[in-house]
């Protein structure tokens, strides 16, 4: 896998999404082996934090700044800090339409549902709103805290597959840095 800075000249999450996509015009199958983060942004630029399993490649739209190689290996019984910016949701039972979770200590439960692999504990809880003119804007979520790996099998598979819906518009990468 890689790990990548990225700068992106556009703000709307459809045109995020689109640049990305133009890094990886080399592969073949364009299947989608990435996931994305927007770490700062002012009017001009967006610096995206960009993990892969193909090498990108500078494009017309997007400008790597730095890649490197790396292999997410998690210790059982490991504690690490960890960010992700998430876009809580569940499925309704009767109406079968999803809904965005909203209340800090269900999207808190949420979370440590999909980190089953871990004992989770959010130190802080901060609200992103994400544009897209194409649609409507959403409201992601990004947690911050520490977990203990209970199931390093289940960490290291939320690593590579994200966690949650909108992974095109820069949700669900889940970043890990070891504690003592």
């Amino acid at each position: 896998m890689y790990i990548s800075q990225v700068i992106l000249t556009v703000h709307d999450s459809y045109e995020q999404h689109q640049a990305i996509w133009s890094l990886f015009a080399h592969v073949p199958d364009r299947r989608r082996d990435h996931l994305f983060r927007v770490e700062e942004s002012d009017s001009k630029v967006c610096k995206v934090l960009l993990q892969s399993s193909t090498k990108p490649i500078r494009s017309a739209e997007a400008s790597v700044l730095a890649t490197r190689k790396f292999s997410p290996t998690v210790l059982e019984g490991g504690y690490y800090k960890f960010k992700i910016l998430a876009y809580p949701t569940k499925r309704c039972s009767d109406t079968k339409k999803i809904i965005e979770i909203k209340g800090a200590d269900e999207t808190v439960q949420w979370l440590q549902r999909k980190l089953a692999g871990a004992n989770v504990n959010v130190t802080s809880l901060d609200t992103v709103m994400v544009r897209n003119k194409q649609s409507h804007n959403s409201r992601f979520i990004c947690f911050e805290g520490i977990l203990q790996v209970v199931s390093a099998e289940a960490i290291e598979r939320v690593l590579v597959m994200g966690v949650g819906r909108k992974k095109h518009a820069g949700a669900g990468l889940l970043s890990l840095a070891r504690t003592q």
